[in-house]
């Protein structure tokens, strides 16, 4: 199948049925194309994970995953799931010396995983964005590890360079940190979806500030936060150990998601029961703002492509005022809480 991604064309291409059914749904807000392809990803199932190159590694995170890279030629090694093997040798890219275009122009993906990338948590939505984002960033699309949501379109929010984009806050922390609740929150108020996981920065034509994108994906929360709300409520069966439920934004609410943004707010959730300020922010400058938003965002063996990755970051946070968001447990204060921070920018 091929994916229209804010004009490049992905196809998917897969052997197993159980692999295009998990990527039909995890793209699905995504439009369908009949354009040629600019990005070929290529999935197989496989009983056991290929061998990582006899090479040392470029880059190592713990024992979850190493990169080889040998030119525009790398290896994203899994030891517990699999395999992925890009060629960014044939793709644009924002650098001259990176720019080394053959034949058809297309960048490639090729991987194999086993069973256990789509039955682990969050592991198969991963491949996707590691198998796509360095290509993403040769063809000037950077994607940031965060919540993303727009407020909700009105005069007094919308857009003034008259694009039809609304304003956008990102939602940017660690595991554990609240990102999903505030999320939830959101989108309970009726804000709009751009990404749970991983919105797109790029800067458009005349700009100097970034916009964001939106990426596709499957929403996701433990039974205790879908029971927060009356329209999740009832996804938050009793299971026998506590484990997160996957389902579609759009399933639940209609007309969900939202192409584009215009950055207004960068928040860095933390759950802070009993905080004497709970529900509070607390202003960041951008020198501040800027080293918490690098582990969510730069890929350290993609070295040729820090310098720009740095700069559209830089970007944002002068563009984009940062805060420190501590959360109480009233989830319906939070949207009006970040809704203030966004009147504030206009």
């Amino acid at each position: 199948m091929r994916w229209n991604f804010h004009g490049l064309t992905v196809e998917g291409l897969w052997d197993d049925a159980a692999i295009g059914e998990r990527w039909q749904a995890t793209f699905a807000s995504r439009p369908l194309v009949e354009a040629s392809p600019d990005l070929v990803f290529r999935l197989a199932l496989t009983s056991e994970v290929p061998p990582a190159p006899s090479i040392p590694p470029a880059y190592q995170q713990g024992e979850l995953l190493a990169y080889y890279v040998n030119g525009p030629y790398v290896i994203a090694h899994f030891p517990r799931f699999g395999q992925l093997q890009l060629d960014l040798a044939r793709g644009p890219s924002t650098e001259p010396a990176l720019s080394m275009s053959k034949g058809s122009g297309r960048g490639s993906t090729v991987g194999a995983i086993t069973p256990n990338a789509l039955a682990a948590y969050g592991v198969f939505e991963d491949l996707l964005a590691i198998g796509l984002s360095p290509h993403f960033r040769r063809r000037g699309l950077f994607l940031l590890h965060a919540f993303a949501a727009a407020a909700p379109l009105s005069a007094k929010f919308a857009d003034g360079g008259g694009q039809g984009r609304g304003l956008g806050v990102l939602l940017v922390g660690d595991i554990g940190a609240g990102k999903t609740t505030t999320g939830l929150a959101l989108l309970h108020a009726g804000w709009k979806l751009l990404s749970n996981d991983s919105p797109i920065l790029t800067l458009t034509p005349h700009s100097n500030s970034p916009t964001v994108l939106s990426y596709p994906g499957l929403l996701s929360a433990y039974p205790d936060t879908l029971a927060r709300f009356p329209e999740l409520a009832s996804l938050a069966a009793p299971q026998a150990e506590r484990q997160k439920t996957l389902f579609a934004a759009e399933s639940i609410y209609p007309d969900v998601w939202a192409d584009s943004a215009r950055p207004a707010a960068i928040f860095f959730p933390q759950v802070v029961d009993r905080h004497p300020h709970a529900d509070a922010l607390e202003k960041l400058r951008p020198a501040e703002a800027l080293p918490l938003l690098l582990p969510h965002a730069v890929e350290q063996w993609d070295r040729k492509m820090i310098p720009a990755h740095l700069a559209l970051l830089k970007q944002l946070v002068e563009a984009a005022p940062a805060y420190r968001l501590r959360l109480g447990p009233d989830v319906n204060s939070i949207p009006a809480l970040l809704l203030d921070a966004v009147d504030q920018r206009t």
